[in-house]
Parts: C-alpha cells; sequence; structure tokens
C-alpha cells in the first residue's frame, strides 16, 4: 500500500475503532431493561425451583468433606467493580491458598473432593450464581468472572482482556460450552486468548437471541454430561446433543473469523494453521512509492578532487598549469596564491581567474578545463563485472551507473540488490528496474550512493527474539524452513518464547515486502505444514503478545543491526516514520 493509502486507512480504522468503543462501552445499554429483568426473574425462579437439588447437594457436600457448602471469592464485574462470587464448595477447604490454583485447577488435583468432581464435570458447582444473576452483579450470559490474579496476569500478556469488564460477567458464555477442557500451565496464555476471541464475538455481536442460543448449548452440554452417568441403554440421546453441541461451537470458533477488539487487531488476523485451513497464512502486503530524487544540475560544478588545467596564453609558466581542488575548495595559483572554487562552475573560475591575472597581465587570455572528475563519487560493490569506485562527470541516472560498472556478473542476486544513501537503504528495487523495466527506479544518483548487489551464493535469514543464539542463519542447497532455521539457532526459548505469534518480516525488495503471522505452535503439532523461509526474511520469536508490527520492529532493530542485516524502506516508512 502506498504511503497515502496507508493514512486513509488509519483515518477510516480511527473512526472504525471509534464506533466500535462505543459499541461495546454501550453494550449494556444496548440490551432492553425487559430482557435484563426477565433474567433476574428466570434466575429466582430457576432458584426456587433448584431448592430441592440444592438440598440433596447439600447433604452430599457435607457428608464427603469438612467445610462450609457455599464458597465464596471476590471477582472483577462489570467496570471492574468488585462484588461476591458464589459456588458450591468442590475442595477442601484451604485449597485458595495456594496462589496458582487461581490459574487453573488440574483434574487430578487432591484437594477435589469425590463429589466436587463430579459437580465441577457437570459445572453444577457455578449454580449459586444465579444469585449474583438475581442481584444485578451478573447476567444468565457473558464472560465468565475469574480470580483477580488470574485476570490481572492476562491483562498484561492478551490485548485488551479488560474489555471484557465492559459487560456484566456471566453465569455461562460461548468459551464455557465449545471449549471443553483447560490447557496446561504453558498454554494458559494460548488457551485463554481462544477463549477471549469467543467472548469479544459475544461481546460484540450479544443480542436476546444469542444468548438464547449460549443457554441452549449450556443446557444440551449440562445434559451431556449428565447422561455419561446413567445406565448405556440411555446413551443413544448422546450422539443427538453432540451434534447440537459440535455444529454450533464449529459455526462460531472453527468457520467465522472473529474480529479482534483491541486497537492491535483492528482486521480481522488468522493465524498460520490456527482453526483455518493449515495452507492458509496471514500476509499482509506493504510497498511504498519508490525514491524521489531531485534532479542534478546538468551544469557541473567543481569540488573537492577535481583537476583543472589553467592556460594563460602568451604567458610562461601559466600556459599548461594543472591544479586539484582541495578539501576546503581552492586551487593554489601563481600571483593569485589561493583562490576558491568549490561550487563553480567552470565559466564562473575563468572569469574569477581573468580577473586576478588582471592585475599582473593586460587583457589575460584565460582557458579553464576538467581534466579529473573526482568530488562526485559513486562506490559499487558486490557482484558487478568492474567493482570499485566510479566518478559521475554529470547528471547520471541509476542505468547509466550500472553501465559504469560493465552490468552485473552471473552470480548478482538482483532482489537483494540495494541503493545505499546517507547512511540508509533507499526506496529502489533494482530488479524492478532491470527485470520489469519499470522506470520509476531508474533515479538519479548523488555523490556518495553506493550501490551493493550481493551474491546469490550468500543469502541469508535473520531469527532474532526468544531463541538461544539470535542471529543469521545461511542458506543451503536444501529449502530452508522455519522449523530448521529454529533448530539451526538452537530452538527456542522455551520458558519464554510464544511459538503461536511468531512474526516474519518477508523483503522482497527495498519497497516491496510481507508481514506473516505464523502460528509455530501448530506446525510443531503437525496441524500445519512448515513454512518456507526466503532470503533476507526476518523471523521474530515474542517472549509476550504482540499488540502491533511497531513492537516487531522496534524489538528487532538493534538485534538485527547486530546481526548484519538492515530494516527496508517499506517498514521503516509503514513503522518507524509512521508512528
Amino acid at each position: 500500500m502506498s504511503v497515502t493509502t496507508q493514512s486513509t486507512n488509519l483515518t477510516n480504522n480511527d473512526s472504525a475503532r471509534y464506533n466500535w468503543k462505543n459499541q461495546l462501552w454501550h453494550a449494556e445499554a444496548n440490551r432492553s431493561a425487559f430482557w435484563i429483568g426477565f433474567q433476574r426473574v428466570t434466575a429466582a425462579t430457576s432458584l426456587i425451583l433448584l431448592t430441592p437439588l440444592f438440598l440433596v447437594l447439600l447433604v452430599l457436600v457435607k457428608s464427603t468433606s469438612k467445610g462450609p457448602f457455599i464458597y465464596s471469592q471476590k471477582r472483577p464485574g462489570l467496570n471492574g467493580k468488585s462484588f461476591t462470587a458464589y459456588k458450591i464448595r468442590t475442595m477442601s477447604v484451604g485449597a485458595d491458598k495456594d496462589l496458582s490454583r487461581a490459574r487453573r485447577v488440574d483434574r487430578s488435583d487432591p484437594m477435589i473432593t469425590s463429589v466436587g468432581q463430579i459437580l465441577r464435570d457437570m459445572k453444577l458447582d457455578e449454580l449459586p450464581q444465579l444469585y449474583n444473576v438475581v442481584k444485578g452483579e451478573m447476567a444468565l450470559v457473558g464472560p465468565r468472572p475469574i480470580a483477580p490474579s488470574l485476570a490481572s496476569e492476562l491483562a498484561e500478556k492478551i490485548p485488551g482482556f479488560n474489555r471484557r469488564q465492559q459487560v456484566r460477567p456471566g453465569l455461562t458464555s460461548l468459551a464455557q460450552v465449545c471449549i471443553f477442557d483447560n490447557a496446561d500451565s504453558n498454554g494458559l496464555i494460548d488457551d485463554w486468548s481462544t477463549r477471549f476471541e469467543a467472548e469479544l464475538d459475544y461481546i460484540y455481536n450479544q443480542n436476546a437471541k444469542y444468548d438464547l442460543v449460549i443457554i441452549a448449548l449450556t443446557i444440551a452440554f449440562i445434559s451431556k454430561k449428565i447422561l455419561k452417568r446413567i445406565p448405556k441403554t440411555t446413551l443413544a440421546i448422546i450422539p443427538i446433543f453432540c451434534l447440537l453441541l459440535l455444529t454450533a461451537c464449529g459455526e462460531r470458533l472453527a468457520t467465522r473469523k472473529f474480529i479482534k477488539a483491541d486497537a492491535a487487531y483492528e482486521k480481522e488476523v488468522r493465524a498460520y494453521g490456527a482453526r483455518q485451513d493449515p495452507s492458509i497464512v496471514d500476509i499482509e502486503p506493504v510497498s511504498i512509492p519508490s525514491e524521489q530524487t531531485e534532479p542534478q544540475d546538468p551544469i557541473y560544478r567543481v569540488g573537492s578532487g577535481d583537476k583543472l588545467l589553467i592556460n594563460v596564453f602568451g604567458e610562461e609558466g601559466l600556459d599548461n598549469l594543472e591544479v586539484a581542488v582541495d578539501g576546503a575548495g581552492f586551487i593554489q595559483v601563481p600571483y593569485l596564491e589561493q583562490l576558491e572554487v568549490g561550487g563553480a562552475t567552470v565559466a564562473e573560475i575563468q572569469t574569477a581567474l581573468k580577473k586576478g591575472f588582471a592585475r599582473q597581465f593586460r587583457e589575460p587570455w584565460v582557458v579553464v578545463q576538467i581534466t579529473a572528475h573526482r568530488s562526485r563519487p559513486v562506490y559499487l560493490l558486490g557482484q558487478f563485472n568492474n567493482p570499485g569506485v566510479v566518478y559521475m562527470e554529470g547528471p547520471t541516472n541509476l542505468l547509466q551507473i550500472l553501465s559504469m560498472g560493465r552490468g552485473l556478473s552471473e552470480l548478482a542476486h538482483l532482489s537483494g540488490a540495494r541503493l545505499w544513501r546517507q547512511g540508509a537503504i533507499a526506496a529502489v528495487d533494482m530488479q524492478a528496474l532491470l527485470i520489469d523495466g519499470r522506470s520509476e527506479h531508474n533515479v538519479p544518483l548523488l555523490p556518495g550512493d553506493t550501490l551493493f548487489v550481493p551474491s546469490k551464493a550468500d543469502k541469508k535469514a535473520y531469527v532474532l527474539g526468544a531463541v538461544a543464539r539470535a542471529g543469521a542463519v545461511p542458506f543451503s542447497n536444501e529449502p530452508m524452513t522455519l522449523l530448521k532455521a529454529l533448530t539451526q539457532v538452537g530452538g527456542p526459548v522455551k520458558s519464554a518464547a510464544l511459538l503461536s505469534q511468531v512474526r516474519v518480516i518477508r523483503v522482497h525488495s527495498a519497497v516491496e515486502g510481507q508481514l506473516i503471522l505464523v502460528n509455530a505452535k501448530d506446525i510443531l503439532k503437525g496441524r500445519a505444514p512448515d513454512l518456507e523461509l526466503m532470503p533476507d526474511d526476518i523471523v521474530y520469536v515474542p517472549d509476550n503478545w504482540i499488540e502491533s508490527w511497531n513492537q516487531v520492529v522496534r524489538a528487532v532493530s538493534p538485534t538485527l543491526q547486530l546481526a548484519g542485516g538492515t530494516l527496508q524502506p517499506f517498514v521503516q516508512v509503514k513503522f518507524l516514520k509512521g508512528e
């Protein structure tokens, strides 16, 4: 996309983000008072009807373990306001002293009571929260309330996670019935990221119809759990409930794209291999306009290093005088000692010399010629047939300079060719110029420019971030893939690497590239094919959730320079200069 298009898109995104925030912040107001009141009445009626069940459960809980029947804990609710959530106690007294259980409780945890295991499995321990619904602290459907410590941790690692507090927490949710098992501790963030996507989808589209669908799914879910514990003669009913459950969840969690709510996810993002066809990669093409260089003055102006031939006719010693322009722009001339000529044309120098010699000679005839142009060097490095320094004798474009280097060798890697200008890569695509004939890349050269054309044999990618040995990975005759590159740098740091959010900056040229999001975790599990890398790819393995590509660019820049790589102009313009 061009810089102009990018600015337009940013404006559109800002407007969309504003509309999204308005919808989210006023989500509660959009729900009718009737529907909210209906939920509270329904919850109160359910509590009355479930009284016999509560009495049975009271006897079972109290007879199998010591402690209270109801367990209460403070949870963050609407707008972050704390409230007391109620549950049937399913663990031995004192289990909550271990703060790690706020993150995750394993099914085999010895603190879970025998009755508690059944209640947790069928979600019946949540029924007392109907009282929270009656009080207006919760709704029948909404994001599940979680422990404050877990909420704080997830808010730090999952962008926009606190948005779930913009609506009332719920007794059930889409994630509650469509995601059956909790991930282990290492996969906690990935697990909650998926749940959060489902919650955002609900928050964005919430309405009474959606609530009724999720309530129906919850009933089907609990019924399925109950049916598992009754005689096998009744198990024929289970496929019906399973079909209902999986069909409804499939529509939401598999085929439907979730809209990421946070500013970090203003567009629909699909991770490579994550709940999508494995052949799909989330790729965002990026491009910027080519370098715009002002045409040079067609009249040559003398500079340091140039050599001049001065001829004052009829005057001995001055009829064939060759002088060099020094670093300060002066020449040394008899009678005149020194004369400043830097930046002057040949005609201006002749006029100055004639005026100076007029004090010594009558009407001197002065002629000046440039015998050596040395003030406008251009450096040719790499796969040129004649590499080295060439000098411009006037306005010179890229094609003319290439011809002065006698063309390129057979090993020239054109897509990696770069024009360095004033310490940075210029937005010029030499492959597009030479192969595609795109004349906009035939830019005028400036003094001090450097053209570098690497060899096809010197291809490499860069792997940075949470890996054992960040640096360059050389290519061989075999294809280079993401997993192979990770292996060559010692693999990811297991305790830190977030493999589901691997980012790849792919460089096609100085002006074009791609931004790729890869779920390497799915590749490792065999759910998606390995991603083949290209020369000059920059692979970043994050150790935390990525909020934007700007964050990636800031993270890789210092290490990339140490590894011998550089950021291309399309990255610099889109992210560094576009912030």
